[in-house]
């Protein structure tokens, strides 16, 4: 039996498409809202590429860190540096959990005993480095390049790790490329805690290609520059919850006029 489509029906259908359409675009924008607020306020975060490290000695692994990775007390103190606020410095982060005194390791060997770290932050949530293969020691470094996307210019960057003879240390950064900074570890195993930590010199200055740490010159503004972090990625979501917005904002003004 053939049952013909009136006006009201026409219009009954349209209104039912519209409003689940409108449903949908509410929970997007919803969505994209929550995403811009957790990249605002998030935890440590860094734009570390993770697969890309590399090593030349041995095998490398550049992971996350797992629950339950290391014992308990470690596990605890990595937690809450990972949970921190992504402006939290490294002390700040450590929540009174971070030795009186720490050893700043370069290549050469130990430099600094009771090294300060006033002024460090973090460029990387603390990951697990694991390195086979290899035995290191004070006579056989390991050297490890990180690719980290968020370095800038007028960046010192080290290395905090966790050594599992001498407990936490600062191995000095070597600025390999404008992205990768690599570090000369004398102890490594298969699981190691390790961070990329900066601090931002008076005058654009950093590690240089070199490995030298430099101070900048009167030349220019003299502005160091800060990471590129998360704030970035907030801009295309921010632009694609307008453009839904928008393409709600009509669809209602529409309905309004066909009703």
């Amino acid at each position: 039996m053939y049952i013909p489509i009136t006006d009201f029906m026409r219009k009954t259908r349209r209104k039912i498409m519209k409003k689940r359409f409108m449903t949908g675009v509410v929970a997007a924008v919803t969505a994209l809202a929550m995403s811009v607020s957790a990249l605002a306020a998030g935890s440590i975060v860094g734009t570390i590429d993770m697969p890309n490290a590399s090593t030349d000695k041995g095998t490398i692994s550049l992971e996350p860190v797992a629950p339950g990775a290391y014992d308990d007390d470690l596990q605890k103190v990595v937690d809450e540096i990972n949970d921190a606020k992504s402006s939290a410095s490294v002390k700040a982060a450590f929540d009174g959990n971070l030795p009186s005194s720490l050893a700043y390791y370069t290549e050469k060997g130990l430099e600094v005993k009771g090294y300060d770290i006033s002024g460090y932050k973090f460029l990387s949530p603390v990951m697990n480095l694991g390195v086979t293969g290899v035995q290191a020691s004070a006579g056989n470094l390991v050297k490890v390049t990180f690719v980290a996307n968020n370095m800038t210019d007028g960046m010192i960057v080290d290395i905090l790790y966790y050594c599992a003879e001498h407990g936490w240390e600062v191995v000095k950064g070597v600025r390999v490329s404008g992205n990768q900074v690599a570090a000369y570890f004398h102890s490594v195993s298969a699981g190691t805690p390790v961070s990329l930590i900066y601090k931002l010199a008076a005058a654009n200055g950093g590690n240089d290609n070199n490995g030298n740490t430099t101070t900048g010159t009167s030349k220019g503004n003299g502005t160091a520059v800060s990471p590129k972090t998360g704030q970035n990625s907030m801009i295309p979501v921010a632009g694609m919850a307008v453009v839904l917005l928008g393409i709600g904002a009509f669809a209602v003004v529409r309905s309004r006029k066909e009703i």
